[in-house]
């Protein structure tokens, strides 16, 4: 018999078939999206740090797919001005959103 169309050949066939048109599906976002938000929050507290005058610890940032949100207090409308400006400096940021209150 003819190897290709052996019984065993062709059940095992069948069997891989089976296998891969049963693989889960993964619907979970892309691992990138979530590791770019990440490191766009990293960038954005790192640049807040490496200005003189502003306090980051008082400053909460988030990053959604670009989006980036500054929350918490400033000193002075200027501080917040220049929290935001620090955001806008790195690059993957498309909007900041500022919601600092002036202490």
């Amino acid at each position: 018999m003819n190897n290709l169309t052996s019984p065993t050949t062709v059940l095992s066939g069948m069997v891989l078939a089976m296998l891969v048109a049963c693989a889960s599906v993964d619907v979970s976002p892309p691992a990138s999206v979530e590791m770019s938000d990440s490191t766009l929050t990293t960038n954005v507290r790192s640049s807040l740090a490496s200005q003189p005058g502003l306090n980051p610890a008082d400053i909460m940032v988030e990053a959604y797919d670009g989006e980036v949100r500054l929350s918490g207090f400033a000193a002075s409308a200027d501080e917040a001005e220049k929290a935001v400006a620090a955001a806008r400096s790195i690059t993957g940021v498309k909007v900041v959103r500022n919601d600092l209150k002036v202490k």
